[in-house]
């Protein structure tokens, strides 16, 4: 009966599961490493399981109040309910367990971090680093102003939102956008003027751009105002809290853009967009925590200057967690083998130390889709561009090697050949690694779970070219 009752819960988990600090436990998912953890202490593992096990009183009141008191420890709590959820024997904790896990999953996901503070003549330095206490999220702040001293109260501010506050007050400009899940402030002589928020979500417009086209053929004899159009395109920057590896988006869907003419600037409708929107997913194939974007717009008055209220809505893919689809144990062993998983499988030719560089290894592979290809599809980009990045090689200590990337990759319909190179973190940060690595035991190919949330924002008094 037990058994019968896992099983029926596996399908929930692999579409929820997502865990802070968890670690893997036979076929059990395991959580995103993707995830900074929060420095602010939680609550204790005894209260946890308090609460855990109150889900099964027989007092109604005590088992709703223990639901709700779980969903008000947020995340911190989200690890001991997994385990419960895995190990209950009890059918009324293992239900309530199931609903609790789901929706504070997605609140996770898709709420921002709130930033709570009260500080009085502090350097931005200090400021800073008691919001990274908060939130758990690393800031790097490029130094100088001591003698300046700041005061701020903020109450359940969202998280871009306290950081651009500080920044922007201190005169210094925010960067997320090098690839990694670091928050740059540095001291530059630039800023970003027409920023927007939407829940962990911070999108920068980054330019604009116009180009008028004139017809000059078949031109209809009746007249008309066919002969001249405008088009401009908006790029903009989508930044997602460091806990939401973003996957990609779809095509934004412009709602509102009117000028201070009261002129709209809306483009053609699409017919096919809501499907397109749902569908087709642009710019996909590399998780991280920044995404370029654009959308299309139609002047309508070359006298107005200013975009004055443009409202879009764009679906995101985030990563929600991941789950090992095929594990080869002594890589350093296992040449010219094969290994199938649930959608993939591979054929390992070798991983090797490299011969110029004790403690890297190149790992060569052949990954290939299990089932039919669909041969009008033509080449999968995106399962193809993203599969490096599902690959971890890690020691007999679960220390994981950093994936400097593929040397080589080819690909075509169904299969995609790579070479890839693994190393410490230092090579590419230039800080010493916080663990020594010892020999790679482990090779992984992860299965990455995503969640795609649907977002609003919107940018206001935009000059027009």
């Amino acid at each position: 009966m037990r058994t019968t009752a896992i099983s029926a819960l596996f399908g929930l988990l692999i579409v929820s599961t997502f865990a802070v600090g968890g670690k893997e436990k036979e076929d059990v998912l395991i959580p995103s490493d993707l995830v900074a953890s929060a420095e602010a202490p939680g609550p204790s593992a005894a209260e946890i399981e308090r609460m855990i096990k109150d889900l099964g009183s027989d007092d109604w009141r005590a088992r709703e109040k223990a639901g709700r008191d779980l969903e008000a420890k947020g995340e911190f709590a989200l690890p001991a309910m997994r385990r419960a959820l895995i190990a209950t024997d009890d059918p009324e904790v293992q239900r309530r367990l199931v609903v609790l896990v789901r929706k504070m999953d997605y609140a996770r996901l898709v709420e921002p971090k709130k930033v709570t503070l009260s500080v009085k003549d502090q350097p931005a330095a200090q400021i800073f680093a008691e919001i990274t206490k908060q939130t758990g999220y690393r800031i790097e702040f490029g130094g100088g102003g001591e003698d300046t001293k700041y005061s701020f109260e903020f109450k359940n501010v969202p998280f871009w939102q306290a950081v651009d506050t500080v920044a922007n007050t201190a005169g210094y400009t925010v960067y997320a956008d090098y690839g990694d899940e670091s928050i740059r402030v540095y001291n530059q002589n630039t800023m970003n003027p027409y920023v927007s928020y939407a829940g962990p979500f911070r999108f920068v417009a980054q330019n604009i751009n116009s180009s008028r086209n004139v017809q000059l053929a078949n031109i209809s004899k009746a007249g008309g105002n066919e002969r001249m159009n405008e088009y401009m395109n908006l790029s903009f920057q989508i930044h997602s809290e460091p806990k939401n590896p973003m996957l990609g988006y779809s095509q934004p869907e412009v709602l509102e853009a009117k000028d201070e003419l009261g002129g709209s600037l809306l483009p053609p409708q699409q017919p096919n967009n809501l499907e397109y929107r749902s569908a087709r997913y642009m710019n996909q194939g590399y998780r991280g925590h920044n995404l370029y974007a654009s959308l299309n717009l139609n002047r309508s008055d070359r006298s107005a200057t200013t975009l004055k209220s443009l409202k879009c809505r764009v679906c995101i893919m985030l990563l929600a967690g991941t789950t090992p689809e095929v594990t080869v144990a002594d890589p350093l062993k296992a040449k010219k083998k094969s290994f199938a998983g649930r959608t993939t499988s591979i054929e390992l030719e070798a991983v090797d130390e490299d011969a110029n560089q004790k403690g890297v290894y190149t790992v060569n592979l052949t990954a290939k889709r299990v089932g039919t290809v669909d041969p009008n599809r033509g080449d999968d980009y995106y399962w193809a561009n993203n599969l490096w990045q599902k690959v971890e090689l890690s020691d007999e200590k679960g220390n994981k090697y950093f994936c400097y990337g593929p040397q080589t990759i080819n690909h075509n319909p169904g299969a995609v050949q790579m070479v890839l190179m693994f190393g410490p973190d230092d090579r590419r940060t230039g800080r010493p690694a916080p663990n020594k690595l010892g020999p790679p035991t482990k090779l992984v190919l992860n299965e990455w779970l995503s969640v795609t949330h649907e977002v609003t924002f919107e940018f206001k008094d935009i000059p027009l070219p």
